[in-house]
């Protein structure tokens, strides 16, 4: 399921931006007889110079893959006005903002992360397999505004 997710979101993102990296992480539990698997794939706009990345998490589970996107914001100081633009797009996103300082009131950094997710099941006939491409053309779709939002 990793495979086709990733030939997928290739196919659809390419129409928005590049996908900058590909990374496939392997994590065995020493604990309990488990394996995770995730593949991270970098996106961003075609200029990226300045603009937002998005990492895209791609979890196998059992008949489905589960979707993370993380879209970062550096330098960003208005977190709450591009919270609600993405909004827009996508009205489930999150928002989480970090800020480092040196001194009292002396920001040295500022990052907001807009982030959301969602659940792709393994296509057993035809119909799901069109589902499942609809679901992957709006996320790309969606994903693509959000890395050019300002």
């Amino acid at each position: 399921m990793l495979q086709y997710m990733v030939e997928q979101l290739n196919e659809h993102l390419s129409a928005y931006g590049t996908i900058l990296d590909v990374t496939l992480r392997s994590d065995q539990s020493l604990v309990e007889e488990a394996e995770v698997r995730e593949v991270i794939l970098t996106f961003a706009d075609e200029e990226t110079e300045g603009k937002p990345l998005a990492t895209i998490h791609l979890f196998e589970l059992e008949g489905s893959c589960e979707v993370e996107v993380e879209v970062q914001f550096t330098g960003r100081e208005d977190g709450g006005s591009l919270w609600l633009q993405a909004q827009a797009v996508v009205p489930e996103v999150a928002m989480t903002e970090k800020r480092r300082y040196v001194q009292p009131g002396q920001s040295a950094q500022s990052e907001v992360v807009l982030d959301y997710h969602f659940l792709a099941e393994q296509p057993q006939s035809e119909e799901e397999a069109q589902t499942l491409t609809r679901t992957l053309e709006r996320f790309a779709a969606d994903l693509g505004k959000l890395v050019r939002l300002s």
